[in-house]
C-alpha cells in the first residue's frame, strides 16, 4: 500500500507540472511569435522482483515481477511550427514564412548592444532608434542582426527617408529623396540563423532563446543564414507571426489532465484508507 500511496503522489506532481504547461501555452495565445510547449510524461524506474530467467530445461520462467514506482515528466518539448501571421501597417514588423522542419523556417537573431550576447526569437516587432538600428520594440532595445552585423537602415546626410522595402530573402532597400530627387539605396540583408535541433535551444522570456552559454551551440547552427534559401523561410514585411497554441487542443488536454489528477486522487485516498483499515485491524 505504501507503494501504491507513492505511484499516486508521483502522478499527481507530474500532473500538475503537466498543468503548470498547459497553462503557460493558454496564457501565451496572444504572444507575439511563442510557440506551445508539451509535457511528455515516463515511467519511473521499476522494482524487479524477478526477472526473466532459462530454467534447467531452457524454457524462459513466467514470474516475472516488475512493480512500477510511478511517473515523473520526462522532458517538455516545444513545437516549432509556423503560427499564423497577421498583417500590420508597420514596414518594420517581419515575420518569418516557412514550413520547414525542424524549426519552421529559422529565427531572427538579436544582439544585446552591451553585451553582445545573441538571442533568437520569431516575434519581428521592430523599430529604429534615432541612430538607424534596428531594434527590438521593447525595453531590451536589442540589436537585429544582418549578415555583416547590426543593421542600420538610417539615412545619410541630405537624405529624406520615403519607403523602407524589405524583399523576401531579407534584403532592405531605402527610397530617399537627395536634392529633390528619388534614389534606391541598399541597406544591408536580414539574417535568418535556422538550428538543427532546436529544441536544445533555452527559453530566457520574452519570446527570445538562447543556445547556451558563451561559446557554446547546443542546437547546431546552420551554415546558411541568407532567407527564402535552403530550409530558411522567407521574409514578409509589415506581418507578424502569432502564437501557434491551438486553444481547443490545450483545452481538450487539460480536462485530460483533469480526469487523470482525479484518478491519481483517487488511488491516495483509496491507498490511505486501506492503510488505515489495517492500523486499526487490533483495535
Amino acid at each position: 500500500m505504501i507503494a501504491s500511496l507513492h505511484n499516486g503522489v508521483t502522478a499527481l506532481k507530474s500532473l500538475t507540472q503537466g498543468l503548470q504547461v498547459l497553462g503557460n501555452n493558454i496564457s501565451n495565445v496572444n504572444s507575439l511569435g511563442y510557440k506551445s510547449s508539451r509535457a511528455n510524461y515516463s515511467d519511473n524506474f521499476y522494482l524487479h522482483m524477478n526477472d526473466a530467467e532459462s530454467g534447467a530445461d531452457g524454457v524462459p520462467s513466467n514470474n516475472i515481477q516488475q512493480h512500477g514506482t510511478g511517473v515523473h515528466v520526462g522532458s517538455i518539448s516545444s513545437d516549432f511550427t509556423q503560427g499564423t501571421l497577421e498583417v500590420t501597417g508597420l514596414d518594420l514588423d517581419l515575420a518569418i514564412q516557412g514550413e520547414a522542419l525542424p524549426n519552421g523556417g529559422g529565427f531572427f537573431e538579436l544582439a544585446d548592444p552591451v553585451t553582445g550576447e545573441l538571442f533568437y526569437t520569431r516575434a519581428g516587432a521592430f523599430e529604429s532608434t534615432v541612430e538607424g538600428f534596428v531594434v527590438t520594440r521593447d525595453q531590451y532595445r536589442y540589436q537585429l542582426q544582418g549578415l555583416d552585423g547590426p543593421l542600420v537602415v538610417g539615412t545619410q546626410e541630405g537624405e529624406t527617408l520615403l519607403a523602407r522595402r524589405v524583399e523576401e530573402d531579407g534584403k532592405i532597400n531605402l527610397v530617399v529623396n537627395k536634392d529633390g530627387v528619388d534614389e534606391i539605396r541598399g541597406s544591408g540583408q536580414i539574417k535568418v540563423t535556422n538550428f538543427l535541433s532546436p529544441q536544445y535551444l533555452r527559453r530566457v522570456g520574452n519570446g527570445f532563446y538562447s543556445n547556451g552559454q558563451a561559446g557554446q551551440n547546443l542546437a547546431g547552427i546552420s551554415d546558411n543564414n541568407i532567407p527564402a534559401t535552403g530550409s530558411n523561410g522567407k521574409l514578409k514585411q509589415y506581418a507578424l507571426e502569432l502564437s501557434n497554441v491551438d486553444l481547443t487542443n490545450e483545452f481538450a488536454s487539460m480536462i485530460s489532465h483533469q480526469r487523470s489528477f482525479q484518478a491519481g486522487s483517487r488511488v491516495v485516498t483509496t491507498s490511505d484508507m486501506i492503510l488505515s483499515e489495517a492500523v486499526n485491524l487490533k483495535r
